[in-house]
C-alpha cells in the first residue's frame, strides 16, 4: 500500500505550502521541533517485520519567522536562460554576445524592467522595433514571457 501524506507549513507572513510527502519522510518528520499534529487526523498502520506503527496523514508545520520569496530582478543573462537563447520576435538562435533585451511596452511608453516585459532580441529585431509596441512595429512575439518560478524554503 502507498500512503499519501500531507505535510502543510503556515509561515507567520500567510504563505501556507501544501505538498504530499513519503511515507518514510512523514516518520521522520512526526519527531520534528515545529510539527503539529492534529488531534482529528486520520492514522495510517504502518507495519513492518519487527513492530506496526500509527502515522498521521497531516503533519503541520508552524514557522514563527517571516519568509517572503525572493524573485530575483531580471537580468541579460537571466532573460537569455529564460528565452532559451531565442529571439523572441525572428525565433533565430543567437549567441549571448549578440543578444540584447527588449523591453515589449518601451519605456518611453512606461514600460517597467519586469520579467514580462523584457525579451530576448537579436540586433536586427531590437533595431527594426525600435520605440514602439510590437504590435506597432507588426514583430509579433513568438511565446509569452513569465517569470521565472521561485522554490519556497525557508532559510
Amino acid at each position: 500500500m502507498i500512503a499519501t501524506i500531507t505535510a502543510t507549513t503556515y509561515f507567520t507572513n500567510n504563505i501556507v505550502i501544501h505538498r504530499q510527502v513519503s511515507l518514510a519522510r512523514a516518520v521522520t518528520l512526526m519527531d520534528h521541533a515545529n510539527a503539529i499534529i492534529p488531534p482529528d487526523a486520520d492514522l495510517l498502520e504502518v507495519r513492518s517485520t519487527s513492530q506496526t506503527m500509527l502515522v498521521p496523514a497531516v503533519i503541520i508545520f508552524s514557522v514563527d519567522k517571516a519568509f517572503v520569496p525572493h524573485v530575483p530582478m531580471p537580468t541579460k543573462a537571466g532573460i537569455y536562460r529564460r528565452d532559451r537563447g531565442m529571439c523572441a520576435y525572428c525565433g533565430r538562435s543567437i549567441s549571448f554576445g549578440d543578444a540584447s533585451m527588449d523591453h515589449i511596452v518601451p519605456q518611453s511608453l512606461g514600460g517597467p524592467a519586469t520579467w514580462d516585459n523584457l525579451v530576448n532580441a537579436c540586433r536586427r529585431c531590437n533595431e527594426k522595433k525600435a520605440n514602439r509596441t510590437p504590435e506597432q512595429a507588426g514583430m509579433p512575439l513568438r511565446f509569452k514571457p513569465f517569470t521565472p518560478k521561485v522554490r519556497l524554503r525557508p532559510e
